[in-house]
């Protein structure tokens, strides 16, 4: 399974309405977006390539309680994932079409030997 599938299976576990990239047209909320930024990591370990995939997770929702209690379940789902090593930085996020949405930010870190991700 690709590292994009696993994430989104683990946040899909979360909020059934989580999207890869970017939101559908007319999202509905609240809503998960999450990107993959993977890195290879060549030096990390002799002869054994990593990668090291930062996974950038944005909640949406209409109230700051929905962004509160969905932060708290989207960090348990990223810890159980394999290679999870981190969270990074975090902090609001903006919406920009639609004034009335609270956004939130978090970063993840998974490293893994390439092919198994």
């Amino acid at each position: 399974m690709s590292i994009k599938q696993t994430v989104l299976t683990a946040l899909s576990a979360v909020l059934s309405n989580t999207w890869a990239v970017e939101l559908p047209v007319n999202p509905t909320f609240p809503a998960i977006v999450f990107e993959v930024d993977t890195t290879p990591e060549q030096q990390w370990v002799q002869g054994a390539g990593y990668d090291q995939h930062t996974i950038s997770v944005t909640i949406l929702a209409r109230t700051l309680d929905e962004v509160q209690t969905l932060n708290l379940a989207v960090i348990a789902a990223m810890e159980v994932i394999p290679g999870y090593l981190l969270d990074g930085d975090r902090g609001d996020a903006a919406y920009e079409g639609d004034a009335s949405v609270y956004g939130y930010f978090s970063n993840h870190v998974i490293r893994l030997q390439k092919n198994l991700g």
